[in-house]
């Protein structure tokens, strides 16, 4: 840390910080253990450290690697020195370039004319359907979607935004519940995940939007968290994924309606919105809102974040713009879907169910609560790090132990890990 001779009360006060940050708060062994379990030594990615001993890291979300990538790690250094951490100031006044990237890069990638840039994904969820206040009447939503999806629904006052849950992946539940709950002349909106992290399934976008054609003036909203960067030829996510162009997203109806003479949106009476986190295939960090030049705006003009909160900082906005170059590359995609290819083969010659969906995550029941903490016990105490979710909608009560392949994973990392599972199994 930089001592000004020439400010003598600036280096007190600097003096004062360092020996503050050479006494931390005392912690008793029972934290300390806690933390260093815990805590990586290292940027998360195939192999990581933690508490000086490395392993193979098969947890998380970090489905590309690009967290641990040197461009992007350059690129945080390089724009900490230029721009400093954050810009102290909300939206509305001044933004740091980086965050203007972001937002460029995303709209380039997805063929949308604008993108909105903000913290988290979370956020980004609670933004979006704010903004849709107004045009809808009652809420749908899929029983294992995220967290953020049910916090941002429960955000919307009024008894009849109460939001109703369907069967996970049910189409014939959705249309039931649809029926029975709507009245004459409602908007339904519907909520969904793209890719379910935490069981590796993927939404039937396709059987939702031909079913809500029935229903005037629904609305399907889709947080694709984990589908961006990993799903569709473009790895522009999970509507590529069932055929369907972004730039149909999360437009104004003047958008839509200006757009029918030319063609293209009136085969789809839906409307479609969508936001996702950068944090998960991207390696970065903070959410993102594409649309409309109109979209954009209305929901600048009508978000407090917008005007209350500061932008994400400028050294991640940085490394989330650099990985986002990045990830334009197929070549990382087809890496990863060769280790999905992999992996999912070899699990099924040790006689387990796998799905085949090109999605990087699985999920093995096997047996009680205890014994998959058993498992997960011991592939740890072999170098081996896994999930083991203890509850969560569509798992049942002894949850699910969670596999997660990335980009940066070898053959025979995923051959060790194999060998290993069959051995405690």
């Amino acid at each position: 840390m930089f001592l000004y001779d020439n400010e003598p009360q600036k280096r007190s006060v600097l003096v004062s910080r360092d020996s503050a940050l050479k006494s931390p708060v005392a912690k008793n062994a029972t934290q300390i253990a806690i933390e260093e379990s815990l805590s990586f030594d290292c940027p998360p990615d195939a192999m990581i450290s933690i508490a000086g001993r490395t392993y193979l890291y098969f947890a998380g979300n970090g489905y590309l690697g690009l967290q641990a990538e040197p461009e992007v790690l350059a690129a945080t250094c390089e724009a900490v020195l230029r721009y400093g951490v954050g810009t102290a100031t909300s939206r509305a006044a001044f933004t740091s370039p980086p965050v203007f990237e972001v937002e460029h890069r995303i709209a380039e990638i997805l063929g949308t004319e604008r993108s909105f840039y903000t913290a988290s994904g979370y956020i980004a969820n609670q933004i979006l359907l704010e903004s849709l206040e107004g045009t809808f009447d009652r809420i749908f939503i899929d029983e294992s979607s995220h967290y953020s999806l049910f916090n941002a629904a429960q955000r919307i006052r009024g008894s009849r935004c109460r939001p109703i849950t369907f069967r996970h992946r049910n189409p014939d539940d959705l249309k039931d519940k649809l029926d029975r709950n709507l009245q004459l002349h409602e908007k339904p909106i519907v909520i969904t995940d793209g890719v379910f992290s935490f069981l590796g399934t993927i939404a039937p976008i396709k059987d939702y939007i031909n079913l809500l054609a029935d229903y005037d003036g629904s609305s399907l909203w889709i947080d694709d968290a984990h589908g961006f960067g990993v799903l569709g030829e473009n790895g522009c996510g999970t509507l590529e994924h069932w055929g369907f162009d972004y730039s149909m997203v999360n437009r104004t109806m003047q958008d839509d309606t200006d757009h029918l003479g030319f063609g293209g949106f009136s085969t789809i009476s839906t409307r479609l919105f969508s936001c996702f986190s950068l944090s998960k295939a991207v390696g970065g960090c903070g959410g993102v809102i594409p649309g409309s030049e109109s979209f954009i705006q209305r929901l600048k003009d009508r978000s407090s974040v917008f005007f209350g909160a500061s932008a994400p900082a400028s050294p991640v906005a940085a490394a989330t713009a650099q990985a986002l170059s990045i990830i334009t590359e197929n070549s990382i995609r087809q890496k990863l879907r060769k280790n999905i290819s992999l992996l999912k083969n070899s699990l099924r010659n040790l006689g387990l169910e796998i799905n085949d969906s090109p999605v990087p995550i699985v999920i093995l029941m096997l047996g009680s609560s205890g014994n998959m903490r058993r498992i997960q016990k011991e592939l740890s105490q072999k170098g081996i790090l896994i999930s083991y979710l203890p509850r969560y909608a569509g798992l049942g009560s002894t949850g699910a132990l969670r596999i997660a392949v990335f980009a940066t994973h070898t053959s025979e990392m995923i051959g060790e890990l194999v060998d290993t599972l069959k051995k405690t199994l």
